[in-house]
């Protein structure tokens, strides 16, 4: 499911950098009921929505439970319940909760209780098997389905309800090989990933690459093109003896998720999601306003120093010597993830922060919410939130947590 300038820049700066759109056909307003400054404007059918950043203090009256409700996972069982590599998971309408884990290429299903119900999958290339390191996501498909991606291959296999293998679907993705999410209808969200060859042009330095992100239809073939949108930031470097392409510590990538009928696409250079109809079209950006900061130099060697700090000490200084001339990013990283909750608000994280901003429907802000620390978030039920912790082990956790809407 799914990378500026040397100083800081405002969030808002970007009316004056996006691409030049026919003059609004009515003039702003402040249009928000939740008490945060949001102006609203339609331009040639596009809603933009202008947002002001809500005060640290402006935690809407939600409450989640002190403790999960559910608990999936064990050190040493040796059964189902001992998790490995959980990147995603989902909720059934009957409670069941589905893992995708892709530590030994399963889908492991669990009753509402938490007992180990069925296992789908394992690792191989036949019909309902996964490749090594699948699967990565897992979602609902129409008529009570479960459907995972398999990227080696390009397919979606499909499970029944009862758990029975449904079919594979060879998935038309082009170059789009990374999954994002799922569409109501059957449809699947896929972008590009900028691979390794993409970077190597002969130019050094901290550099994106557009890949495009594409809709694909109920039969796994191209429905729409979402346009492209820059990947993950590299530093690439150039010597006689060889290229290096490195991953940066503050890179900016984009980001993605279904919202409703829609998909929301972020890149995090800057605080803006742009929603997109299933058949292509832009239909509304949302903005949230604030200044972005840049690391300094301090920031990226305290960061390097931390990661290499368990090396011995001669490996520990070769390591902080490669990184030593990595340039700076232009700025963090506007936000950390976005997720949109089955109620269809949309949820966007801040960055190395538990709190989200959460916008309605119509990309006004409500307020922030703030998850348990740690919890990687999979999914956002109306009364619940669906995780993965770690404990001081790395011991792996796929919990629920209770969500109450209507506290306060």
């Amino acid at each position: 499911m799914k990378n500026p300038p040397p100083r800081p820049w405002k969030a808002m700066f970007l009316l004056a950098i996006l691409p030049a759109l026919p003059a609004a056909c009515e003039g702003p307003g402040d249009d928000s009921p939740y008490g945060f400054g949001a102006v609203v404007e339609d331009s040639a059918g596009v809603i933009i929505v202008d947002n002001e950043r809500p005060p640290p203090d402006s935690r809407l009256p939600w409450e989640i439970a002190g403790q999960p409700s559910l608990a999936i996972g064990s050190v040493n069982s040796g059964g189902a319940d001992q998790l490995y590599s959980v990147f995603d998971a989902t909720r059934l309408p009957d409670g069941r909760i589905v893992i995708a884990n892709s530590g030994s290429s399963e889908l492991r299903i669990f009753s509402a209780d938490g007992s180990h119900w069925a296992t789908l999958g394992g690792r191989g290339e036949g019909p309902g098997e996964f490749a090594y390191g699948a699967p990565l996501d897992v979602g609902l498909w129409p008529g009570d389905s479960i459907a995972a991606p398999n990227y080696r291959g390009a397919r979606l296999s499909i499970f029944a309800g009862d758990g029975s293998y449904g079919r594979d679907m060879a998935l038309e993705t082009g170059d789009a090989v990374a999954f994002v999410d799922f569409l109501p209808g059957g449809r699947t969200v896929f972008s590009g990933t900028g691979g390794v060859d993409a970077f190597m042009t002969g130019t050094s330095g901290l550099l994106r690459q557009d890949v495009e992100w594409r809709i694909l239809g109920p039969d796994g073939k191209l429905e729409a093109s979402l346009g492209e949108f820059p990947s993950v930031e590299m530093w690439v470097t150039f010597a006689p003896d060889g290229n290096s392409l490195r991953g940066h510590p503050f890179s900016r990538d984009t980001e993605g998720a279904a919202w409703g009928e829609l998909v929301a696409i972020g890149d995090q250079a800057t605080y803006e999601i742009k929603a997109f109809a299933a058949d292509g079209t832009l239909v509304r950006i949302v903005r949230r306003d604030g200044e972005l900061e840049r690391p300094t130099q301090a920031d990226q060697i305290s960061y390097y120093e931390q990661r290499y700090a368990d090396q011995p000490p001669e490996r520990r200084a070769e390591s902080l010597r490669a990184v030593r001339d990595m340039p700076l990013v232009d700025s963090y990283p506007a936000f950390s993830g976005i997720l949109s909750d089955r109620r269809g608000d949309l949820w966007v994280q801040e960055r190395q922060s538990s709190v989200w901003t959460v916008f309605d429907q119509e990309g006004r802000v409500r307020g922030l919410v703030e998850t348990p620390a740690g919890l990687r978030i999979f999914e956002i039920g109306q009364d619940y939130i669906l995780g993965r912790s770690r404990d001081e082990l790395g011991i792996e956790y796929v919990q629920v947590w209770a969500l109450d809407r209507e506290a306060g």
